[in-house]
């Protein structure tokens, strides 16, 4: 089972349709597909999927400890199934350490070929925890400066977090807070110096940092692209990443603007099916494809 996770930090940028439409064309091609609603402030999924009211989602899960296999709900694509967000809940806190480890503990255990996680906005932990479980990390950004320079924040947010987790699973955080507050008589002025003394200091975090590091290797989507001179913000925004963060993204190409999608939403069937606007699924194939035959480190 391979499991991709849909982020990008800014909302609005089209994380759910992107989401959805990548299990669309997963399950077109045959393989049996779970979409996993884990925008748990605000879950919109069912929506894309044509479902007014859902029977289940993810409220029974974290109020009523209902095994997550069976919220699994069929969807009008043969294929794709659908576990709903934490809707109509007064539970849209950050979830606790113990609540995030049985989630993810369940969903590793999904009976399906792909699981797609649906990720909110923003960079807060849970979300940046969930963006790392994944095998295949998917960032969604449109062509405005506002969304660029908050998918930059998500992946700094995204290295903290794991610098943060690499030092916990060492028992380093304690240390390593010495070591920030000694940064003035130590020539540390940036997160890049502080990482570097780490890496000097203890050779099992350099080994462990380093390998954390490896899998932080997301796909970049440009959605919402109205005219073809923008298409040339894919490539720069991936080079900007390796160039400033070290991170090597892939650029899996574009989305274009489609006007008519806001007339699907709220309808009781799919947003993304045959009759739907032929430039929109040709692009989800060609970015689905690219993602699928990028290479594996």
């Amino acid at each position: 089972m391979h499991i991709w996770a849909v982020g990008g930090g800014k909302g609005g940028t089209g994380k759910s349709l992107v989401s959805n439409g990548l299990g669309t064309r997963l399950a077109e091609r045959g393989h049996r597909v779970i979409l996993v609603d884990a925008d748990y402030g605000g879950p919109n999924q069912h929506t894309y999927c044509g479902m007014r009211r859902p029977s289940t989602s993810l409220v029974q899960f974290f109020e009523e400890r209902r095994p997550l296999e069976e919220l699994v709900l069929k969807t009008q694509i043969q294929g794709l199934h659908l576990i709903p967000g934490n809707f109509n809940s007064q539970n849209t806190d950050n979830l606790t350490t113990t609540q995030k480890q049985k989630l993810f503990r369940h969903i590793q255990r999904l009976q399906a070929d792909h699981v797609i996680l649906d990720l909110g906005a923003g960079t807060q932990y849970d979300t940046l925890d969930t963006f790392l479980l994944a095998d295949t990390q998917v960032c969604v950004i449109a062509p405005d400066a506002l969304s660029i320079e908050n998918f930059y924040l998500f992946l700094k947010n995204l290295k903290f977090r794991q610098l943060n987790n690499t030092l916990s699973a060492l028992s380093l955080r304690e240390r390593s807070k010495d070591i920030w507050r000694s940064r003035a008589e130590l020539g540390i002025s940036n997160g890049a110096q502080f990482a570097g003394h780490l890496r000097t200091a203890f050779p099992d975090f350099a080994q462990a940092f380093d390998r954390e590091q490896k899998r932080l290797r997301p796909h970049l989507i440009l959605n919402q692209v109205r005219e073809f001179r923008q298409t040339e913000l894919g490539p720069a925004v991936t080079s900007a990443a390796s160039k400033c963060f070290q991170v090597s993204a892939a650029y899996a190409g574009h989305i274009r603007h489609d006007k008519d999608l806001w007339l699907r939403l709220g309808q009781e069937r799919p947003v993304i099916h045959p009759a739907t606007a032929f430039s929109l699924r040709q692009d989800l194939e060609k970015v689905t494809e690219a993602v699928l035959k990028a290479p594996v480190e």
